[in-house]
């Protein structure tokens, strides 16, 4: 082990924790909105879609106490832990510290499911997409691998199959709620 592997460590988990918390997004709209049916079990994405959320949990954790444990720059967990108390990059990190708490309500929400109210529930997950705007930003302006160009290819095409996604999911429900009156105007200004 050389003096640099805990910061390769850092970098590397990072970025996977950003692309499984994206993975994770993907998973719950291709779940709620059903875009794979027939091909789509839902039991099966509902599965994917826990096992992906603790995963995002857990790459993150990695992802901080590799910070912590690498020397070139200094990290404490009150640097990770409290908004504002990195002096590197501080707006950055911030957007990574409310980001792990946001994380970490969504989560844990998530596993009391059958305890809150469906309702409260349901807001508390939307909150994923503010969660992965925030990671998105962190990663862009913390990482150090920002001006990659790979980087910028993967990123860049991760962030728009989600926001797709997401359009697409906000799109379905939209029209889910509409009534048939505006349903029929809809088709027949289109038809004009």
């Amino acid at each position: 082990m050389n003096e640099q592997t805990w910061w390769f460590v850092s970098r590397a988990s990072g970025m996977v924790a950003w692309f499984v918390l994206g993975a994770t997004c993907l998973w719950g709209i291709l779940l709620i909105t059903r875009m794979l049916k027939p091909a789509d079990r839902p039991a099966w994405l509902l599965d994917l879609h826990r096992w992906l959320g603790a995963l995002a949990v857990t790459t993150t954790l990695v992802h901080m106490a590799a910070l912590v444990a690498d020397n070139y720059v200094h990290f404490g967990w009150k640097e990770l832990l409290v908004p504002n108390a990195s002096p590197w990059k501080t707006g950055p990190v911030t957007w990574g510290v409310f980001a792990f708490y946001l994380l970490l309500v969504i989560e844990i929400s998530s596993l009391l499911m059958k305890k809150i109210p469906r309702q409260l529930w349901h807001v508390i997950h939307l909150s994923s997409y503010v969660l992965f705007v925030m990671a998105t930003v962190h990663g862009v302006q913390a990482g150090t691998d920002s001006g990659n160009i790979m980087y910028i290819i993967v990123a860049s095409g991760g962030t728009a199959i989600v926001i797709f996604a997401g359009v697409a999911r906000f799109l379905q429900a939209r029209h889910k709620h509409m009534t048939k009156a505006e349903k029929a105007k809809l088709l027949e200004d289109a038809t004009r």
